[in-house]
């Protein structure tokens, strides 16, 4: 089956599941689900898709009229914009964990205070900005390093490099710490 092409057989069809999931009380992703199932697309994509044509049907409701198609509110979260000092304390925050050892996952989970739903903004805007705002990430770095703070640097290779990063953390400290740290790994060994 062509996945790209949506009949207006299955347009309708998937507004009357969704009209169907919203009169029961279900989320729409119920709808969503059904409608995957049924034409072998992925969730994300029948999700897309119905927003993509509600938005249409709102603009042109004569469009839905002539289709046959009852069209619901489409209800939407007010989309809330980052600002730069959100971004960059997210960012901040992020990195400053990762150099304390802890995931990305983790830090965000800690930061949105275990909200799934401001996680997964928080999630989302990082691997945003990791991908089309390199030079934020770097400048972000640079001042952590000039503040001796360690950081894990999200554009390196994660994994088994354990010397590389305490390589990093013993580079961003200062003198006094570094040697008792050294007199620790001494009393250790």
């Amino acid at each position: 089956m062509n996945n790209t092409n949506w009949t207006i057989e299955q347009t309708v069809e998937l507004f009357e599941l969704c009209d169907n999931a919203k009169s029961e009380g279900n989320s729409l992703a119920v709808a969503f689900k059904q409608m995957a199932a049924k034409t072998g697309r992925s969730v994300n994509s029948v999700r897309n898709y119905y927003y993509g044509q509600a938005k249409t049907f709102e603009l042109v409701p004569e469009v839905a009229e002539r289709l046959g198609i009852r069209t619901a509110t489409v209800e939407r979260e007010r989309f809330v914009a980052f600002t730069p000092d959100e971004v960059r304390a997210l960012i901040e925050y992020v990195l400053r964990a990762g150099g304390m050892g802890k995931s990305v996952r983790r830090a965000i989970f800690e930061l949105s205070d275990g909200d799934a739903k401001t996680a997964l903004r928080y999630q989302n805007k990082y691997r945003s900005v990791l991908k089309s705002h390199r030079e934020l990430v770097e400048r972000i770095m640079n001042d952590l390093a000039s503040r001796g703070v360690a950081y894990r640097d999200p554009y390196k290779k994660s994994g088994a490099d354990n010397f590389a990063r305490l390589t990093e953390y013993l580079a961003a400290l200062d003198e006094k710490r570094v040697g008792k740290f050294l007199s620790l790994i001494e009393k250790l060994t």
